[in-house]
């Protein structure tokens, strides 16, 4: 896991943007082809004007009418540009045979040369298309008219399509892509960088928790290991000493397997919830029982003032939750310990020694290791399983000690 941070960062960073840039190619490479087949499209439906009517075009063409070819004059009424004349310059100089792409004077444009009737014999048909039918009767005979069309020589015409805007519509929004995708990437590595130094310091306290369970396993083992040696040597006579000792640490053993198997299903989501309506002040009250033996060994005096209160939990999971914290309170305890509860609210206080800001911010990790060497692992349970219920658990300093607040929502 050494340097994670940076591989995944360098990772996450470089495949968002990677992806991204794929994406803003094919969209250039896209629009570009979609310009190109709009004004091509355009170009071939105006180089030859026919009767009927003509499908709307995204681009409407400039047509340049050349009566005497293209070494001669455009029509005198044509309003001759100077992007005109230069389209017909390039025109004389390469008499395209097929609609061709050039660039003139930063503008990019689309050309052709197409054909078209003359424009008066055009706008007398359009005009006697519009009358009635008895007036085109005595206007003029229509099959005559349309004889006399197709009769009429084509006048050669320059058509070209101008689509510069819209390339530079595409640049543009081409280069806001480019930027979000340049920020995107920044911050897809930022995350990245954030999600390895997590598992950096994951691995390093998963790392110190098995140190630390492994130690915490190899005391009851050593004691057990010892005690059966000296029952095997015969130098150990008490029998009933030695099994109590014995049966205590293969208990503490136990129990620390449990916590351990217990942390794993949690994290791993595999223990579902029973729930039952309760009496939570009685389940505090029986959590407490099993610890009076040590409470009265140890001189500790205990305050009580549990109000009723109803919830819906699994009693198992909560007695297992609130035991870890009464075990935490009464072992700490100097001379005190307090149980208070309302309808929202379970405090559970003790008068301990001070703990520091990084303790209190910690408490409940998992595999946190405070200053006595213990690993933590049942608060952490008692916070995960309190989180399970859709409730909250919090530590605060108080004067002389420090308190476990349950917010029951």
């Amino acid at each position: 896991m050494k340097n994670a941070r940076f591989k995944i960062a360098a990772l996450v960073g470089g495949s968002v943007l990677l992806t991204l840039l794929i994406i803003l190619v094919l969209f250039q490479v896209i629009s570009s082809k979609r310009t190109e087949e709009l004004a091509k499209e355009a170009i071939q439906a105006y180089s030859e004007v026919t009767l009927g009517e003509t499908s709307a075009m995204q681009y409407t063409p400039t047509l340049i009418e050349m009566p005497n070819g293209l070494q001669g004059n455009p029509m005198p009424d044509h309003y001759y540009s100077t992007q005109d004349q230069m389209v017909v310059e390039w025109c004389r100089e390469n008499d395209p045979q097929d609609i061709e792409k050039l660039t003139l004077d930063s503008h990019t444009l689309y050309v052709g040369i197409g054909s078209k009737k003359p424009d008066g014999l055009l706008s007398s048909l359009y005009a006697l298309a519009g009358e009635e039918a008895k007036e085109l009767e005595e206007l003029l005979d229509l099959l005559d008219l349309l004889q006399y069309f197709k009769s009429s020589d084509p006048v050669p015409t320059i058509v070209y399509v101008d689509v510069t805007a819209e390339l530079s519509s595409t640049r543009n929004m081409s280069f806001f892509f480019l930027a979000a995708a340049v920020v995107i990437g920044v911050l897809g590595s930022i995350e990245g960088y954030l999600i390895g130094r997590r598992l950096e310091l994951s691995s390093k306290a998963e790392k110190q928790f098995f140190e630390n369970t492994s130690h915490e396993l190899k005391t009851p083992l050593t004691a057990i290991r010892g005690y059966a040696e000296g029952i095997e040597k015969g130098v150990i006579n008490d029998n009933v000493k030695t099994g109590k000792v014995i049966a205590q640490e293969a208990e503490k053993m136990s129990h620390l397997i449990e916590e351990i198997l217990l942390s794993a299903r949690l994290e791993s989501g595999a223990m579902p919830l029973h729930r039952e309506t309760i009496q939570l002040n009685q389940l505090v009250e029986e959590c407490l029982m099993p610890m009076e033996g040590a409470i009265l060994s140890r001189g500790l005096q205990v305050e009580l003032n549990l109000l009723p209160a109803t919830v819906s939990a699994d009693p198992d999971r909560l007695e297992h939750a609130i035991s870890n914290l009464l075990t935490n309170a009464v072992k700490y305890a100097k001379t005190k310990l307090s149980l208070a509860m309302n309808e929202r609210v379970l405090i559970i206080q003790n008068d301990c020694d001070p703990l520091s800001d990084e303790e209190l911010t910690h408490i409940f990790d998992r595999f946190y290791t405070g200053r006595n060497g213990n690993t933590g692992i049942g608060l952490s349970l008692s916070k995960e399983i309190i989180n399970l219920h859709g409730w909250k658990l919090r530590a605060e300093r108080t004067g002389d000690g420090i308190s476990f607040l349950i917010n029951i929502r």
